[in-house]
């Protein structure tokens, strides 16, 4: 799909607003300019490699540094704090609970454009079956499976980081419609708009397929099924589609099954997760963004330490991966050392935390610095990076969460042991204080899903959807501001800015829309 990007981008523009700021005031392109693109599965392709390549874009960002998948869903949380050497002003404002609407990571349009994207090919596919004799139903199905799937996933970021929102569910291709609405509620959008177009999906896409893990595949329409459905703590349906995803296969064949630790990558292989994810049996659905097609994937949260803004907190740090660096470990977890480089400097604890390397290939078991700056840099712009959207650990911790949700801690606790299994730590008894009461198991669930799961883009989210942002992170931010010198140590005191302010721009272009309590406007 990568190879259409070229040929991609001059349809788009004929397709789409045209720059992602202007989405909800651009004048709409006629119709006929779509209908005269969509004539052969030539079309389709492009289409659809638009699509992906947009929210891409979203996610890894347009530029250095840009990446949204962890401002979105980790930047705000424990995980990360700012990097006080080369902080900005709008990395001080997250790091700080302090965001306003002029904050770039405000604005929602690049969701909005993929969105469009969506539409276009939900409307314009169909009538493809005529003009081109390659276009089966089965062709149809398989691309409009996965633009629903797009669509709703798009929407799914919109509603956990702004909450309410416009819905576009139609392209917008005639002059008479109105380019403002206002916002709908987020209850609305995830029972009409989500879940609603990933069952539409989950119908259309072929099942018992080897995962094509760089596309929405069956495995991945369930996983965002479970998630949805956990967000609404809608415990038994978040059941009943992890155990569809079960049924699914994975990138080699086999089913997920979904039974042992056997079917999670093995613990020799971790990393293959992240660096060979079309390799491995965990993976669901991850995004594969190619150095050689798309330029450097800067992320913030890499292996090079040029200057970055983020670093991992200093409470994490010292709780989780400092006590790995020393001769003497608190015990024999593999994730640390293969997470973060714990070594740069001779004296661990003054290690700058910042040099993130669970996307690039590294010794299983290091016991020095992991690499030269110079190598450090080639990594981090010319070696492909696989951000992960879903994948088995992060489905047996929400099964997990879903099962003790559900009253049932036996097996809870059966799927947490899993994952501490394959990471190499002792599994918790029954008998266990921090897992014998279904609100501690719950913590120890998000416990595990912190460790396993950092730099993924879940952490964040996983505070929200469990009411545990002001517990969670008052006591940080407390950390955080005085060691900024501030006046006023008052931690994370207004629960409603769990959710972002709409951008200021956004809000300028949309007289119809309000913006988020909280933020004084």
């Amino acid at each position: 799909m990568i190879k259409l990007l070229k040929y991609t981008c001059m349809m788009m523009l004929l397709l789409t607003m045209g720059s992602c700021k202007k989405f909800l005031t651009e004048t709409p392109v006629a119709q006929l300019a779509a209908e005269k693109f969509y004539k052969s599965k030539y079309d389709i392709d492009a289409a659809m490699a638009g699509m992906y390549s947009a929210f891409q874009q979203t996610m890894v960002g347009e530029g250095q540094y840009l990446d949204r998948y962890h401002y979105w869903g980790d930047y705000r949380s424990d995980n990360f704090d700012r990097f006080l050497n080369y902080t900005t002003t709008h990395v001080s404002e997250i790091a700080l609970n302090a965001i306003t609407p002029d904050n770039i990571y405000t604005d929602w349009s690049m969701l909005y454009t993929v969105i469009a994207r969506a539409n276009n090919n939900i409307k314009y596919i169909p009538p493809v079956m005529a003009l081109d004799l390659s276009v089966t139903p089965v062709v149809v199905d398989a691309n409009l499976a996965q633009s629903y799937a797009m669509r709703a996933m798009c929407y799914f970021y919109i509603v956990r980081v702004w909450g309410d929102a416009p819905i576009w569910l139609e392209p917008y291709d005639d002059v008479n419609m109105d380019a403002q609405r206002p916002r709908e509620s987020a209850a609305k959008i995830l029972d009409e708009v989500v879940i609603k177009d990933l069952t539409k999906a989950y119908g259309m896409i072929v099942k018992n397929q080897t995962a094509a893990v760089y596309n929405i595949n069956e495995g991945a329409i369930c996983a965002a099924l479970a998630d949805a459905y956990m967000w609404k703590k809608d415990y038994p349906n978040a059941i009943i589609w992890i155990k569809n995803l079960f049924k699914a296969r994975s990138p080699k064949g086999a089913a997920y099954a979904g039974v042992s630790d056997v079917n999670l990558e093995p613990t020799a292989t971790w990393k293959n997760i992240f660096t060979s994810p079309s390799t491995s049996p965990e993976t669901i659905w991850s995004l594969h963004w190619d150095f050689v097609a798309n330029g450097c994937a800067c992320n913030v949260t890499s292996w090079t330490s040029n200057n970055k803004t983020f670093q991992v907190d200093p409470i994490l740090y010292t709780n989780y991966f400092f006590p790995h660096s020393q001769t003497v470990r608190p015990n024999t977890d593999i994730r640390p050392k293969q997470t973060l480089d714990l070594y740069t400097v001779a004296n661990p604890a003054n290690n700058n935390r910042d040099r993130f390397l669970k996307y690039y290939a590294s010794p299983t078991n290091p016991t020095a610095t992991t690499s030269t700056a110079a190598l450090a840099l080639f990594y981090n712009q010319q070696v492909p990076v696989y951000l992960t959207m879903y994948r088995l650990s992060d489905m047996y911790l929400l099964y997990a969460e879903a099962l003790n949700g559900s009253g049932d801690l036996s097996n809870a606790l059966r799927y947490l042991n899993y994952i501490r299994k394959r990471a190499t730590l002792q599994e918790y008894l029954v008998t266990d204080p921090k897992v014998s009461t279904q609100a501690a198991m719950e913590n120890a669930i998000l416990e595990e899903r912190q460790y396993e799961l950092i730099g993924e883009g879940k952490r964040w989210f996983d505070l929200v959807r469990t009411n545990k942002v002001k517990e969670v992170m008052d006591p940080v931010l407390k950390d955080r501001q005085t060691r900024a010198g501030n006046n006023d140590i008052n931690g994370f005191v207004d629960v409603r800015r769990a959710y972002w302010p709409i951008s200021r721009a956004v809000l300028n272009a949309n007289k119809k829309l309000v913006q988020n309590p909280g933020y004084g406007e």
